[in-house]
């Protein structure tokens, strides 16, 4: 039968998504009275305005603090993707997030992580995450939800959404303002903008205007705006004014330059100049002691000292923009102790710059997050240089600035409880070393890099196979065939998930055509493929790149219908995309 989703069928799954979340966190006892209070029954209702009523409920049975940061979304437009870091800084700036036993900011931004998780698992919101990594970075409101809060925020006079502009301004007693796609016109400014604790313009022209009559505002938020030039240059003013100030986001909107007042903001947590266009980062941001969370692009430069003074960053994002700067910025790096969160960008020149890099990392104890994109010195790291002690709750690992000539020994299920994400280059790939990473406990992503290593073996004779990468949801080894080997492994029917990564969705992976023809492997390649043996109730996608280099064509087309038979003996019948590399050297 064809399924139709109409919009009242989405609503419909919305609701019920959200309701069974709602009756799991109830008593059997308390079930019979939220199918009275929702008001099921034989009175016709129709199906939007019963999901209306099923959302409704599932607000009000919300504890107050989600109720505020839920109320919050309706700030933002429709279908519109909610980054999940930045709104928690929002959060905190307008005071949602508080817990007397919390007596550091990181305390508070991990309650906030909580209050997030805990909107998503009652069905408020939909993660976001990006593709074949498993990584939640955000959420969106669904169209049913948005409405809801949006009309809530109205009675509750929590916040005002001015989106268009044959939209009637009236007066509103709301203490936070969001303006999507319309002028700024003197109507607004005559609606007490003095008293708003936030304010959010998108697509809005002549910001300025709005920015010099706030004055007690904690959130400004700026996306995709025109700032007028003044004297020649973009010029965002009267900011520094805004003595109150917690959270100042600047996204795609063009401005030269921040004023020099901006040093004053005492209080400000988090400043974000993503696509802004400015060249160079003032040398008053080094004043800002409070800072938590830094994001500037990669067009700007940073003056030198400015980052080490900036002793409270949990959060920082840049990229050096060139050489000078990077060693500069790897230098500072150390002095930042209170880091939880760090993106960059490090193009490795040389040995010094390597081992400058190490040293400053060795301090970042309290890191969660270390992603850290760029190139590589090509010789490799010995155990001796790779000495390092991550910190126990380093959650995501991608060190693409490194080469280790094997896997460091501190990657290990005993360090590393907590790690779900890791990208690594290693030279030379040991079984052992896959036998490590298959221990960890909560590793979801693994991408594994290897220059020297064609073929990467996973056996598991000994022990409990299903123990075995048993988290593990995307594997990637784009420059190395994996061989899954089975042999003399004894499966216990009884034991449901008693195979190879028991929950892999994704495998990525190269075939070496001339290499592999070369181990004389037979009968052939498909005693040698072996992806049918692993995750039979979770594989969902197989990419691989045949490398066709010195093979003849009768090889790659025996590689190709290897590929092919292995996938269809997979109980999923996985989806399977063939890559072709260097065919012009084919034999």
């Amino acid at each position: 039968m064809l399924h139709l989703w109409t919009p009242s069928l989405i609503a419909q799954n919305q609701g019920c998504l959200s309701v069974a979340s709602l009756l799991a966190s109830k008593t059997g006892e308390d079930w019979s009275k939220v199918y009275s209070s929702i008001g099921f029954g034989d009175r016709g209702n129709d199906i939007v305005e019963n999901t209306r009523k099923i959302l409704s409920f599932s607000y009000y049975d919300l504890p107050s603090h989600l109720k505020a940061c839920l109320l919050y979304l309706s700030l933002f437009r429709e279908e519109y993707g909610i980054e999940k870091n930045l709104l928690i800084w929002k959060w905190i700036a307008e005071g949602f997030i508080q817990n007397e036993q919390a007596t550091t900011e990181i305390e508070l931004f991990e309650l906030g992580e909580g209050y997030f998780n805990e909107l998503i698992n009652r069905s408020m919101i939909q993660p976001m995450g990006l593709e074949d990594t498993g990584y939640v970075y955000g959420c969106r409101v669904h169209d049913m939800v948005l409405d809801l809060v949006r009309s809530l925020s109205s009675e509750e006079k929590f916040a005002a959404i001015f989106d268009s502009d044959d939209q009637k301004l009236v007066g509103s007693n709301a203490r936070r303002f969001a303006v999507h796609g319309r002028n700024v016109d003197p109507q607004l400014l005559n609606m007490g903008l003095a008293k708003v604790r936030s304010f959010s313009a998108t697509e809005c022209s002549d910001v300025n205007v709005v920015t010099s009559c706030l004055q007690v505002v904690r959130v400004l938020t700026l996306e995709d705006c025109i700032v007028r030039e003044s004297c020649g240059k973009h010029r965002l003013l009267h900011v520094g004014n805004l003595h109150h100030l917690r959270y100042l986001g600047i996204w795609n909107t063009q401005i030269d330059e921040l004023p020099k007042e901006v040093g004053d903001l005492k209080f400000l947590q988090t400043l974000n100049l993503s696509g802004t266009g400015m060249q160079q980062l003032p040398e008053c941001v080094g004043m800002l002691k409070q800072l938590l969370c830094l994001r500037i692009n990669d067009s700007i430069a940073v003056p030198a000292g400015l980052i080490g003074n900036l002793t409270s960053l949990q959060e920082l994002k840049l990229w050096p923009v060139d050489d000078v700067s990077t060693r500069q910025f790897v230098k500072e790096l150390g002095k930042l102790r209170e880091l939880r969160i760090l993106r960059c960008t490090i193009h490795v020149s040389d040995e010094s710059m390597e081992r400058a890099l190490l040293e400053s990392l060795a301090n970042l104890h309290k890191i969660r997050t270390l992603c850290i994109l760029g190139s590589a010195l090509a010789r490799g790291i010995t155990g001796e240089e790779a000495r390092f002690v991550p910190p126990q709750r380093l959650g995501q690992l991608c060190l693409e600035c490194f080469r280790f000539s094997g896997l460091p020994a501190w990657i290990n299920s005993s360090l590393l409880l907590n790690l779900t994400h890791l990208d690594v280059t290693v030279h030379v790939v040991q079984e052992q070393d896959m036998e490590t990473l298959g221990r960890l406990p909560e590793l979801c992503y693994l991408k594994l890099n290897s220059d020297h290593t064609r073929l990467v073996s996973i056996r598991k004779a000994t022990g409990d196979l299903h123990r075995c990468f048993r988290k593990l949801r995307f594997f990637l080894a784009p420059s190395s065939f994996v061989r899954f080997d089975l042999h003399g492994c004894k499966r216990d029917p009884s034991i449901a998930h008693s195979i190879m990564m028991p929950s892999l969705e994704s495998l990525v992976f190269s075939v070496p055509v001339r290499f592999l023809k070369d181990m004389n492997i037979q009968p052939g390649f498909g005693n040698l493929i072996g992806f049918e043996k692993v995750a039979s109730t979770s594989l969902q996608r197989v990419t691989t790149t045949i490398q066709c280099e010195d093979a003849t064509a009768e090889e790659v087309e025996e590689v190709k219908a290897a590929l092919a038979h292995a996938a269809e003996l997979h109980p999923n019948r996985p989806t399977l995309r063939i890559e072709m590399e260097n065919e012009h050297k084919m034999l």
